[in-house]
């Protein structure tokens, strides 16, 4: 599959053209920390990919701000069926794929279907599971049947973009794997792939028969790969990005206090973002995963052998209290994180502070506690003990993650301070992930979460998910299940808060969980560009508004005027 590359555009901008409304014109040149792995929705994993998907593919609807309403995309309305069982999709006739096929019904079709298929690994298949089919009335018109109504239906159907059925119909999960399509993807969105240079740069360009004209008003975006910190910084301040998001803290205060003393044209911004970091702790031995298979959910997960240290809630809570929660954040993050002492995270609707048990700094009750629970220095060594088990073990991070290597330091320094004795240790992301996480051989883990737009958290602590690979603090409690699946199954926000409200208190009561810190996001931005809103849901969501007046535009936005 080929794509023609768009020819250089080098019109200047006419005489005409006004300051006070969006006119169409300019170039966006941002950063990616890592390489998209692939640009096929099915198969992307990464942020970066999502963040590029986003903009060549559509989707059924898009969330709004508030995590509750929506808005149009590709389907134009919806109506409710059937006794709220059914939702009818009722799609645009003017949507076209970059060869000219127009976007059908069975594209939507062939796309859920695929979504819903474990073979081709699409990681979103939770948001599936309530959905029993979908039933092409017309090319325009398709409904989604549903198990039961609840209040997560339209977010349910309409995530994942939707991909070409005429291009990838014939394909297998094998063939999927290797597609050329994975690397020059055909889209339907407002931009289309001009350019994919490996370990360099994607170079995307307006798609000319984007429905909702004029816009996008931007007329390419060019995404560096970019990912050292040094190099991030050195090419914002040097004039080479126009935009550039998470950067470090201390990077980020240095370029603010430039904005703010006049001396730069990169806009600092900040946003309530989707990142927060924890430590799990292992309630059973890293020995026992290996003997869990064979048992059956719920009625054995009891049988598993405990961890000697972290089986105990009590004792989990006491090293809750023993780390400065509050003083990590402020070290690591400055200004850039909230404190964060539940499971629900602050983005979602069902965020509700007075739910969670706070466990507050206090090394003195920590001591108290686990000296009730046993624990005490009966050597004189400095490192408390039960039973002539010293209370020592190992907390393994992705190395790389300056934040999180920091963490562990002051982690380990501050639980020193009760006799506990904490061994840190850092390894590769990947080799971390497939040799202690997924197969849960550690202690405890500092980790994070980037948080899905969903309000669910099955697949961290319910039972149905304990031998999936995110479930890896192997939690279980019926009350739990319970509960979740009442709060899933509702049919008002004021209903599923309740059943909320107590999850968010018995999770942050059990701790599964220490919950460290919650991330703002950082983005800097040059001041020429107008439209911009950053929220929640990504940095690029509302990109197709942003716009440059005509007598802001430097050099490189002038070759890059679009004449309509």
């Amino acid at each position: 599959m080929c794509q023609q590359k768009a020819a250089s555009n080098r019109s200047q901008p006419s005489a005409n053209l006004s300051d006070d409304v969006p006119t169409p014109g300019g170039l966006l040149v941002t950063a990616l920390n890592q390489e998209p792995e692939t640009l096929n929705p099915l198969t992307a994993l990464s942020e970066p990919a999502r963040q590029i998907i986003s903009l060549i593919f559509l989707r059924l609807a898009r969330v709004d701000s508030d995590l509750v309403t929506f808005h149009p995309e590709l389907a134009y309305a919806w109506d409710t069926l059937s006794a709220g069982k059914t939702i009818r999709f009722h799609l645009r006739t003017d949507v076209f794929w970059q060869d000219d096929v127009p976007v059908t019904a069975q594209d939507v079709a062939f796309t859920f279907y695929r979504q819903n298929d474990p073979a081709y690994g699409w990681d979103g298949l939770p948001f599936k599971k309530n959905i029993t089919q979908v039933e092409i009335i017309n090319d325009s018109t398709i409904d989604f049947h549903f198990k039961r109504p609840n209040l997560s239906m339209i977010l349910d159907a309409a995530e994942g973009e939707i991909l070409p059925a005429h291009l990838l119909a014939r394909c297998s999960p094998q063939e999927i794997a290797h597609h050329e399509f994975n690397h020059q993807p055909l889209g339907n969105g407002p931009y289309r792939l001009v350019e994919w240079i490996p370990q360099q740069m994607i170079i995307l360009e307006r798609n000319p028969r984007y429905f909702d004209q004029p816009r996008p008003y931007l007329s390419r975006i060019v995404f560096k790969i970019i990912p050292d910190n040094v190099l991030l910084t050195r090419q914002i301040l040097g004039g080479e990005l126009d935009l550039a998001e998470n950067l470090l803290p201390r990077d980020f205060q240095r370029l603010k206090s430039r904005w703010l003393k006049g001396q730069s044209v990169m806009r600092p911004m900040t946003y309530l973002g989707r990142q927060y970091d924890f430590i799990a702790w292992n309630p059973t031995t890293p020995q026992a995963w290996s003997q869990a298979k064979g048992i059956k959910i719920p009625q054995d997960l009891n049988q598993l052998a405990p961890h000697p240290l972290f089986s105990d809630a009590k004792v989990r809570q006491a090293l809750t209290m023993a780390i400065d929660r509050r003083k990590i954040g402020a070290i690591i993050n400055g200004e850039l994180s909230l404190p964060m002492d539940g499971p629900i995270p602050l983005i979602m609707w069902a965020y509700n502070p007075a739910a969670n048990k706070v466990w507050h700094y206090d090394p003195a009750r920590a001591q108290q506690v686990l000296l009730t629970a046993g624990w005490r220095d009966t050597d004189g060594d400095g490192i408390i003990d039960k039973n002539g088990i010293p209370f020592q073990f190992e907390m393994l991070t992705n190395s790389g993650n300056i934040r999180r290597e920091q963490a562990l330091t002051l982690i380990q320094e501050q639980l020193k301070k009760i006799g506990v004795a904490m061994v840190s240790r850092t390894l590769e992301g990947q080799l971390l992930v497939e040799k202690y996480i997924i197969p849960r051989k550690f202690d405890a883990l500092l980790f994070g979460w980037n948080v899905s737009l969903k309000m669910e958290l099955t697949g961290l602590f319910h039972s149905s998910t304990f031998f999936h690979p995110f479930h890896f603090c192997s939690y279980y409690s019926p009350q739990f299940d319970t509960w979740e699946e009442q709060a899933l199954n509702a049919t008002s926000h004021r209903e599923a808060q309740l059943y909320w409200d107590k999850i968010a208190t018995l999770l942050s009561t059990e701790l599964p969980y220490t919950w460290l810190y919650y991330q703002i996001n950082s983005v800097v931005i040059h001041k020429r560009f107008q439209g911009v809103v950053i929220d929640k849901r990504g940095i690029y969501q509302q990109l197709t508004r942003w716009w440059i007046a005509p007598s802001d535009r430097i050099t490189r936005d002038k070759y890059f005027h679009h004449s309509e």
